[in-house]
């Protein structure tokens, strides 16, 4: 097995099987009443396509993420953790319902933590 096999993004199924997953994932965020008025007036495809580029990029694939900084992209939207949470459940959700391995879905929600400050505007604190 070589090193690329080994990364979230190939264990996963690569980018067919993320676009797959973004599309399920979609499906339910806009039927959420927490969730779906963050994309009233948003051109779903391209938001689709920009999620399947960061979650590929995010899960060591080889594609780069073209979007917009993550900060920026969601600065004043009010998105805060419970959203942020509530997203990422749907995900986690079609990744479950998929069989993907438990160790490779906390592995998932590891990754997405490591920009959940950017999302919801939180700031870090040392001490």
């Amino acid at each position: 097995m070589n090193s690329q096999e080994q990364t979230l993004y190939y264990r996963l199924g690569g980018a067919e099987v993320l676009r797959q997953v973004v599309e399920s994932m979609y499906d339910r965020i806009l039927t959420d009443p927490l969730l779906k008025g963050f994309f009233e007036g948003v051109d779903m495809d391209k938001q689709r396509k920009m999620q399947s580029e960061f979650l590929a990029a995010a899960l060591g694939g080889p594609e780069k993420y073209g979007g917009l900084d993550l900060a920026y992209a969601h600065s004043g939207k009010g998105i805060t953790t419970v959203h942020l949470t509530a997203f990422v459940g749907h995900l986690l959700d079609v990744l479950e319902e998929r069989g993907v391995d438990e160790n490779d879905i906390q592995g998932v929600i590891s990754r997405i933590n490591t920009y959940a400050n950017d999302i919801t505007g939180a700031s870090t604190s040392d001490g």
